[in-house]
């Protein structure tokens, strides 16, 4: 029986994630899962430089993990992507739809016709005659680039999300509706880091930081002139597991000053949530992205916002098909398919 789960591709600055899931009687099942990296210099701000690469990785992923499902989901992120929640009259979903392009004309930066534009109705304010929305454009260029690349590699693009919202589709699977508390989802990738912050289980800021752990990666491979994939492979290395003393202690010292920096960024950003949003306290972060694989970076994090710091686990709930997946492979890049599972939870119906 095939599948009524898309399968879930993300195309990152750093690699791309594709996973399959199935629905059982057991509950969510992981029947496949691969990843490939990318140079450096192949993805820039969510826009293809490299387009052949990535093409020729797409389908070495599909045809070394046999992926069955070649109706995908994906998702964009960065400064392709404006995402604001505003305050509305309250007004029938017909209605809303047929006054979307006005709203998003008054709040987005991109001329209108450049633009696909979503919305989606978070709560209603009772007896105020309001409503949150939820207000999303997209350049349809980059939309565009995405199905042409995936449809180049084999697959049928179905469903274009927003990487920060699929996140929290993975976290609430495996964590909970968060229903009694405010939590904040950062996913940091090599060169976006994307935040949203949940209230009660509902969106309530969302960001999109445009620099990422590439940042520590670049700075290794400048002070030891090593080459990428070798610095790569510093950032993430427990320091003691690293040749010498000397050397370990000098890594420690660069990933700790440049994780400050991205640190600071993910707390300036939370700052202004909380001047912004009363009565509103954070009690949570939960990492993922490749920057969730630095024991340092994490460590900065936790210590800079003074916050509960844990990573997000994306397959907690999910149960894993030992006859398909390399157990080994998929601990050691846990941390770094969020997005493209909460693109798998995506189904064959949905648009």
């Amino acid at each position: 029986m095939a599948s009524r789960n898309l399968l879930g591709v993300d195309i990152g600055s750093s690699s791309i994630k594709m996973v399959e899931l199935q629905e059982s009687k057991r509950g969510i099942e992981l029947v496949r899962f691969g990843i490939a990296d990318v140079p450096p210099d192949a993805v820039a701000n969510g826009n293809f430089v490299n387009y052949p690469l990535i093409v020729e990785r797409m389908r070495g992923l599909i045809k070394e993990h046999k992926f069955k499902q070649k109706k995908c989901a994906l998702a964009i992120s960065g400064n392709s992507v404006i995402v604001k929640k505003i305050n509305l009259p309250e007004m029938t979903d017909e209605e809303l739809q047929a006054s979307v392009q006005w709203e998003a004309e008054q709040y987005i930066p991109f001329a209108i016709e450049d633009v696909n534009v979503d919305v989606e109705v978070l709560q209603h304010t009772r007896g105020q005659g309001q409503m949150d929305v939820l207000l999303v454009a997209a350049k349809k260029e980059v939309i565009e680039d995405h199905r042409m690349v995936v449809r180049e590699a084999g697959l049928e693009p179905r469903v274009m999300d927003v990487a920060t919202f699929t996140i929290q589709n993975c976290l609430e699977l495996n964590y909970g509706n968060f229903s009694e508390e405010v939590a904040a989802i950062v996913n940091v990738g090599a060169s976006t880091i994307n935040l949203n912050v949940m209230a009660h289980g509902v969106t309530t800021f969302t960001r999109d930081i445009l620099t990422g752990s590439n940042a520590i990666t670049e700075e290794i491979q400048k002070r030891f002139n090593l080459p990428w994939d070798e610095a790569e492979r510093y950032k993430v290395v427990p320091v003691d597991h690293l040749p010498n003393r000397s050397l370990a202690r000098e890594v420690k010292r660069l990933v700790r000053r440049v994780s400050d920096t991205l640190a600071t960024e993910i707390q300036r950003s939370l700052d202004f949530f909380a001047a912004t949003t009363a009565n509103m306290a954070l009690n949570k972060i939960y990492l993922a992205g490749g920057g969730a694989m630095s024991p340092e970076f994490v460590s900065m994090v936790s210590e800079r916002l003074g916050l509960p710091t844990e990573i997000l686990n994306p397959f907690q709930n999910i149960t894993i098909n030992p006859k398909h997946i390399d157990l080994d492979h998929l601990r050691k890049h846990a941390a770094q398919p969020a997005v493209a599972v909460g693109l798998a939870l995506r189904r064959t119906d949905e648009k």
